[in-house]
């Protein structure tokens, strides 16, 4: 489906600037957040799977200057885009978007090779979903012929030993992803991220380390918005780029 109208909207405090469709599956506060969670080690090489355009590439790379990252997604035209947006940043020695999926991978990557894999996987299950009319976006938020247990299969083997992924989906699949995300990691970490106080939490980040026989530690995690919907001060600070969420965090 060919892509008409775009948009270029600013992030980190207009630190970065990323162009995007119009309509459909768009960056929100999920991918800055994630990546505002996620600290890499210097020089480490990362894999952002699911890339799309490159918002969470993007954002690591703006914030963590010794880091080089792989985008893959399997929309051609979003990869087609995530280039421009790299040409744009001015990330082209440390930033390589490819065509590829989880079932048919791009030829170039090679297992055991990612220090660090961040994801923004789809989050409904196929059997409990209203598809959306826009294609692109229903690709991106429900699970079709690869669910989140191939997803993690898949980060697992490209992963090195002692390597780290790191997700944000839906808190009420929490129980779910520990299950499947035990299999292969261990030392997993889970950060809350609840809308407002006093509410349940609707997202949650979850890391974990390939290998790893530590235990599951539940983290402070943040809390999105303030009682008159402004976002709270780490929030805030954390989507200006001003501080990490991994330090406010931990």
């Amino acid at each position: 489906m060919k892509i008409e109208k775009f948009t270029i909207d600013n992030f980190l405090g207009e630190k970065l600037q990323i162009k995007q469709p119009a309509r459909g599956y768009r960056i929100g506060i999920d991918t800055v957040l994630l990546a505002s969670a996620t600290k890499p080690k210097a020089g480490a090489k990362v894999l952002d799977l699911g890339c799309g355009v490159g918002g969470i590439s993007l954002c690591l790379l703006t914030k963590h200057p010794s880091i080089s990252v792989v985008g893959m997604d399997l929309d051609r035209d979003l990869i087609k885009i995530a280039k421009e947006n790299n040409l744009t940043g001015g990330f082209e020695k440390r930033f390589k978007p490819l065509t590829g999926s989880v079932l048919d991978p791009h030829k170039s990557l090679v297992p055991n090779t990612f220090d660090l894999i961040v994801t923004n996987p789809p989050y409904l299950e196929s059997n409990r979903s209203n598809p959306s009319p826009e294609k692109r976006k229903n690709s991106a938020n429900v699970e079709t012929e690869v669910d989140l247990c191939t997803w993690l299969n898949f980060s697992a083997k490209f992963l090195k030993p002692g390597g780290n992924i790191s997700l944000i989906h839906r808190a009420d699949r929490l129980d779910h992803i520990l299950a499947l995300m035990r299999t292969s990691f261990g030392g997993l970490s889970v950060y809350p991220l609840w809308p407002k106080t006093g509410l349940p939490a609707k997202r949650v980040i979850v890391s974990g380390i390939k290998g790893s026989a530590s235990p599951t530690k539940i983290l402070p995690g943040a809390i999105i918005h303030n009682a008159d919907g402004s976002y709270t001060a780490p929030v805030q600070a954390a989507l200006t780029g001003e501080k990490l969420l991994a330090d406010l965090l931990n």
